[in-house]
């Protein structure tokens, strides 16, 4: 007598080798609705808003952030590091990535900021501008490859150029700096714990919830104080390119600019980005 036994057995056991072997479900791994954003790291607080809204809409998809320095995000990216989407604090490093063919559509700018002068809360250090030229003056700045640093930079030799300060004021300033942090958030927490007198810092990062109460502000005035433009774009090593488009256009869309407002984003200028890199942005 034939029995079917040993076929059932080895229908059962084919079975479940090709249920094992398989792709999962969307709903049974994360990994394939997750967009992973590399941000600068003024943009933390924002972006998380950003995400949180952009989830709430869209159940099926999930925001992770690595923020840092826009300089150390490109170098990461160049160095094979995974991600879906690049927002950089100015065109320089959109550019080199571009450069590198990490693009995945052009870059366009989102938001914009500007500069502020901060100081520890209750500190009598630096009152003024012209204070930051003072000898003996402690100042943290973001180094020159940090674009927070670079717009310092910019913003002292304009009040170098002016007849208001000293045509030294420049060099006096840097010559008070005492370190250059890899990222704006490295010069707020300096000035938050009190181990400077001053930092150059993005007028967002002066109101960060974490930083508000711990700091004062020194504006400075417009003619000293270009805007810090930022652009986006997804990456060309995207699995998700789609989705990271998607969540792109919510960014620059009506809901994501509101949300940019409120961490105190103003809308970028109406200008494409360059189309060289080295060209003014």
């Amino acid at each position: 007598m034939i029995t079917r036994r040993p076929v059932l057995a080895a229908a059962v056991i084919v079975t479940l080798v090709l249920v094992a072997c398989a792709p999962a479900s969307p709903e049974a791994g994360d990994a394939e609705a997750t967009l992973t954003v590399f941000a600068a790291a003024s943009l933390a607080e924002s972006f998380q808003a950003l995400a949180d809204a952009y989830e709430t809409e869209n159940p099926d998809t999930s925001i992770a952030f690595n923020f840092a320095g826009s300089q150390t995000l490109r170098t990461q990216l160049e160095h094979g590091a995974e991600a879906d989407i690049f927002a950089s604090a100015n065109w320089e490093h959109m550019a080199s990535a571009r450069e590198a063919g990490l693009l995945g559509n052009a870059p366009e700018y989102f938001a914009a900021n500007r500069l502020a002068v901060i100081t520890p809360a209750g500190s009598d250090a630096v009152k003024s501008l012209d204070d930051l030229a003072r000898p003996g003056v402690s100042i943290a700045i973001a180094s020159e490859e940090v674009p927070a640093g670079a717009y310092a930079r910019d913003t002292f030799d304009l009040m170098s150029r002016d007849d208001a300060y000293p045509h030294d004021f420049a060099a006096a300033v840097m010559s008070n700096v005492v370190t250059n942090e890899t990222s704006v958030r490295g010069v707020a927490q300096k000035v938050a714990l009190g181990e400077v007198d001053a930092g150059i810092v993005y007028e967002t990062d002066a109101e960060a919830a974490q930083y508000a109460n711990a700091v004062a502000v020194l504006e400075i005035p417009l003619q000293y104080n270009p805007a810090a433009q930022y652009p986006i774009a997804a990456l060309s090593t995207s699995d998700r390119l789609e989705g990271a488009l998607e969540f792109i256009r919510f960014i620059q869309g009506d809901s994501g600019q509101a949300i940019l407002r409120e961490f105190g984003f103003v809308p970028p200028a109406n200008v494409a980005c360059p189309c060289h890199a080295g060209s003014p942005s």
